[in-house]
């Protein structure tokens, strides 16, 4: 009889091999960051009294308390546990829900699945197989980058909780795609989830240390990541929330599986409709992407709800010296600080639309990974039209979610939903153009389309987090689209149109580009 677990360590060696590429990248340059962080910290504060004004300029900065927190200690340890804690949580979370994904709902959606379970392996090896290979990529960065910290001159206890402390975040985000991957059928339904739930935690962090109310920072694991206060106390046992976080949810995984098929979800889907109540190519596009976007819909008018809340009362806060001198270089003398805030949260905010942008970009080549597109080409429907009823998604989907974003935002603030809302469409090119990436991906390389893409996103984040350090000028801060948007978008004055129209221009290009390739390449159904 088949044990639940036989053929964990074959599967284990199959997503090592598929990921091959992938994973010693993403381990390589998370080990690293901390490090390079660290010493450009040296460079930029290197006196005791540089790093206090600094860490004292930084508090006074709500936008800075919303991304990051509050600094713990101002010593150079605890300056690079405050830059990067919630952002190699946040990358750390992103990329281990798409792993988890890819091997587990993905693997059931192509029909792979169930083919492996025709042989010798259990119900629940291609899960434990995932969790087992995430867990232990989140672990590796994590102590690999202790070695090179300690050599910069900081205290080793210390070094190696901050490393745990960002390798937790990606088990505990692991752990939440392990429970998505078991509601629904589809894998980009089950992604959306997950992200969408990463992103509410996110904020729950943002409003506990902007809006007065800390103590909801224990209710999330960005909160956890920052309270075990690497550098300035070293509270390990923070680390026992994340376990028991990450434990219960993987416990509760492998429980929802056994009460589901195989290729199913918990959540049943939808019967078909009947004959000619699907208007072609683009109502079956339609779909299949519309219960995602509609999650995604939900949980970015939930983040806007909590920035609007969060940022209503901060006009005492906001106004200090330091946070004028900022709003001045952005804006002029004359900008709104309230406009310098929402500038800053919706830089970051526009980074997950992108990713929800990736899932509809994507999609085309699930279908096709899948062998659904090859059936639905035997039709009279042509391929330049199948691509483009998944691509209408791409365009639109961020147009959707960046106008609810704003207008919730706009509306829980002040009222002006239009001036917001405005505002946040300005990210619209650079978000096209992440989705002009994937598509180019999905003509050129189909197979390396979504590792790739979402490679590409990541890598956008981390060069906006180096070029806070000056480690990132030129050419490679130029690589990211985000940067290139006007950074004052809430004032009075008109936004520069010269960069939006070249970002749109790229997208554009970069999409057709996608399309000529896709026309001309065979089919691929296996991933």
């Amino acid at each position: 009889m088949t044990g639940t677990l036989t053929g964990t360590g074959t599967l284990i060696r199959l997503i090592l091999r598929r990921d091959r590429v992938l994973l010693p990248v993403w381990i390589a340059i998370t080990a690293l960051l901390p490090a390079s962080i660290a010493s450009a910290t040296t460079g930029l504060y290197p006196t005791q009294a540089a790093r206090d004004s600094f860490a004292a300029a930084s508090a006074a900065n709500p936008a800075q308390l919303a991304m990051r927190g509050p600094i713990y200690d101002a010593s150079v340890g605890g300056l690079t546990a405050w830059t990067l804690g919630s952002s190699l949580a946040l990358i750390g979370g992103l990329v281990s829900i798409l792993l988890v994904i890819r091997h587990t709902r993905a693997e059931e959606e192509t029909g792979r699945r169930e083919l492996l379970a025709s042989g010798v392996i259990g119900r629940h090896a291609p899960l434990a197989a995932a969790l087992t290979v995430v867990l232990a990529a989140n672990l590796l960065h994590g102590l690999l980058s202790v070695p090179a910290l300690v050599a910069g001159g900081l205290p080793a206890g210390s070094s190696l909780l901050f490393g745990l402390s960002t390798s937790a975040g990606g088990w505990a985000f692991a752990a939440v795609a392990a429970v998505t991957g078991q509601l629904t059928a589809s894998s980009g339904t089950a992604r959306g989830i997950a992200i969408a739930v990463g992103g509410l935690l996110f904020a729950l962090r943002s409003l506990a240390d902007t809006g007065g109310v800390g103590w909801l920072a224990w209710l999330t694991p960005f909160g956890w990541v920052r309270l075990t206060r690497p550098y300035a106390g070293d509270q390990w046992w923070v680390l026992g929330l994340i376990a028991v976080f990450a434990a219960a949810l993987v416990a509760a995984a492998f429980a929802l599986s056994t009460r589901r098929d195989v290729a199913g979800g918990l959540i049943p889907s939808r019967p078909g409709p009947a004959e000619g109540t699907l208007p072609g190519a683009f109502g079956l596009a339609a779909r299949l992407h519309c219960g995602t976007l509609a999650g995604f819909a939900i949980g970015f008018g939930a983040l806007g709800a909590l920035l609007g809340v969060a940022a209503r009362g901060l006009h005492t806060q906001l106004d200090t010296p330091q946070f004028r001198e900022l709003a001045a270089t952005l804006g002029g003398a004359d900008a709104r600080l309230s406009d310098v805030f929402f500038t800053f949260v919706m830089y970051v905010l526009s980074q997950l639309v992108a990713g929800a942008a990736l899932v509809s970009a994507l999609r085309a080549r699930a279908e096709e990974a899948a062998g659904r597109a090859e059936l639905l080409l035997s039709t009279p429907v042509g391929r330049l039209r199948w691509a483009l009823s998944h691509l209408v998604f791409a365009v639109m989907s961020p147009v959707l979610l960046l106008t609810v974003l704003g207008a919730v935002a706009g509306l829980t603030f002040n009222g002006d939903v239009a001036r917001v809302a405005g505002a946040t469409l300005a990210y619209l090119p650079a978000v096209w153009t992440v989705a002009g990436i994937a598509t180019l991906l999905v003509g050129l390389l189909p197979r390396l389309a979504a590792a790739v893409s979402w490679t590409a996103l990541g890598l956008f984040l981390v060069v906006d987090l180096l070029a806070e350090f000056k480690l990132a000028t030129g050419i490679i801060l130029d690589l990211s689209p985000f940067v290139h948007v006007p950074a004052m978008l809430l004032g009075g004055a008109a936004s520069p149109a010269a960069p939006l129209l070249g970002l749109t221009v790229v997208a554009v290009t970069l999409t057709a580009a996608g399309l000529a390739f896709l026309r001309r390449r065979d089919l691929m159904p296996s991933a």
